[in-house]
């Protein structure tokens, strides 16, 4: 019982940290227990639909001063990864590959990789995400996923042509790294959560720079989130400089999480 005690308690701290009172949203519920996950992942699905007006904006300030911030440089229209307004990528067949493309990511099995690719950079840039700066919905979020995991870094990532950026971050990360050996490539490519409790001992991962080099990651969890029309576009996720195990109450709350970033990208959009 003491158990699921403190679980709960690390529950409701987590989403009042995320700008929501439990008193006021879940009396029914607040200061007692056990409650079940389910319970508890409802109430913060609920929570989505409040307006920003009533999130804390100080919930999460002593967590702040750790914060990274980027701001890419926004390409010039008909830049890599950017085609010109009404002109179609470079390769792409016409007829055809239109019709699939107006599937979405649903139909990505069905594009030719190239205007997969193509199709998934419009999406990420439709949400304007890359290069307007730090925001405090997202950076509350990875804040929260942060401090709740305990871990050594947080970040809400996104997968650009060659690179991967942060939108918010939180932990000894690289404002950048080369997409082809980001982890969080792998999450977006793969379209589920990602767990690798220990990066050594995964042949995918032993050797890559970020393993064996700064910030040497040994853990890491990631889940995908999307733009327009159901591309992946980025991650949210969390790391560690020491192997973990990541539980399946773990894998929730970072699903919920997930979804508290997923509502405000779509509400942009």
């Amino acid at each position: 019982m003491d158990a699921i005690d403190k679980e709960v308690k690390r529950r409701l701290e987590l989403a009042a940290t995320i700008g929501l009172d439990p008193q006021k949203l879940w009396p029914s519920y607040f200061g007692r227990s056990p409650c079940s996950a389910f319970e508890l992942d409802a109430y913060l699905h609920e929570a989505l639909a409040l307006p920003a007006v009533e999130r804390g904006p100080d919930a999460v300030k002593e967590l702040n001063a750790g914060q990274r911030r980027f701001r890419p440089v926004k390409p010039e229209r008909g830049g890599p990864g950017h085609p010109p307004a009404g002109q179609q990528p470079a390769g792409q067949k016409p007829g055809k590959e239109d019709a699939l493309a107006a599937l979405g990511a649903a139909g990505k099995s069905l594009l030719s990789p190239e205007r997969a690719e193509a199709e998934r950079l419009k999406s990420l840039h439709e949400t304007d995400l890359l290069y307007t700066g730090p925001e405090e919905v997202y950076d509350r979020v990875v804040a929260a996923a942060w401090k709740f995991f305990g871990v050594g870094a947080a970040s809400l990532s996104l997968i650009a042509e060659d690179a991967q950026f942060f939108k918010s971050a939180v932990g000894p990360l690289r404002e950048e790294a080369p997409r082809v050996i980001a982890l969080c490539t792998e999450t977006v490519e793969r379209n589920s959560m990602l767990i690798i409790n220990d990066t050594l001992a995964d042949d995918r991962f032993a050797s890559n720079p970020l393993v064996t080099g700064e910030p040497y990651i040994r853990f890491y969890a990631g889940y995908p989130l999307h733009g327009p029309r159901g591309w992946n576009i980025g991650t949210l996720c969390v790391i560690d400089q020491q192997p973990r195990t990541f539980s399946p109450s773990d894998q929730q709350v970072l699903r919920t999480l997930a979804a508290v970033v997923q509502k405000d990208i779509d509400a942009r959009t």
